[in-house]
């Protein structure tokens, strides 16, 4: 069965050994009806992941997980196996890059890997467990953030001026189930008052709406990058529409 690719790539880190992204340009034409952009290349001597039992001693393959992880772009590899040469090497960037929410692409057609579950049985396990070791990890620190936030909130209390109408003070989230029209202002007020009047990080301040099960406008989770894009007014036209 063929899969669909991955329609929604625009841009890619590209990675392999140094033939491989020598023939960087011919690839990209190869790739062309999927029309990716390459914002960066790093190569490795042929047979350099194969001579190490750690990747981290790959240079060019932890600067270009780097790259992908501050650019949040996904790594391309056209020819992963023959350049890698070893499955757990394979297994091991895609388990890195899976663990920061991209993609390694692979093959010309830039099939994202694995498509589902994984490349085998163990892997799918390996995979389910890393997920599950994750999602502990996300709701510890989800928990710190909320019982950081109150300690912040507290502190920011007792120093309200005493004419502050306590209705007016502190900002509310609105219930979870309402459409994003209808939860904007709230969450952006809410926000506004977390990150300027608190002192609270936008990153802390995505922790907290992630735990008080609020979502973006699209569904998904909140990252620092979507509370800039709220508090610059860049939600505004979803709200409106």
């Amino acid at each position: 069965m063929i899969r669909p690719h991955n329609a929604t790539v625009t841009a890619v880190i590209v990675l392999g050994d140094d033939e491989t992204v020598r023939r960087c340009e011919q690839l990209t034409a190869r790739a062309a009806p999927h029309s990716p952009t390459i914002a960066a290349m790093f190569a490795f001597p042929p047979g350099a992941p194969a001579s190490q039992d750690d990747l981290t001693e790959v240079d060019a393959l932890v600067a270009a997980i780097a790259r992908a992880i501050s650019l949040r772009l996904p790594i391309w590899m056209p020819d992963p196996l023959t350049d890698l040469r070893r499955e757990q090497h394979y297994r091991r960037l895609s388990l890195v890059l899976q663990r920061h929410g991209l993609d390694l692409l692979v093959g010309h057609d830039l099939w994202p890997m694995p498509d589902t579950g994984g490349m085998n049985e163990i892997d799918h396990a390996l995979r389910r467990e890393v997920q599950t070791v994750d999602d502990l990890d996300r709701a510890a620190l989800a928990a710190a953030g909320v019982a950081s936030l109150e300690r912040v909130v507290e502190q920011a209390a007792n120093a309200v001026p005493a004419t502050t109408h306590e209705n007016d003070w502190p900002p509310t989230l609105p219930q979870t189930g309402l459409q994003w029209a209808q939860r904007h202002q709230s969450v952006a007020s809410y926000v506004q008052w977390l990150v300027d009047g608190c002192g609270v990080t936008r990153a802390a301040a995505a922790r907290v709406l992630n735990s008080s099960g609020q979502r973006t406008p699209d569904g998904r989770a909140w990252q620092s990058r979507n509370v800039s894009a709220l508090l610059d007014g860049h939600y505004d036209r979803e709200a409106a529409a």
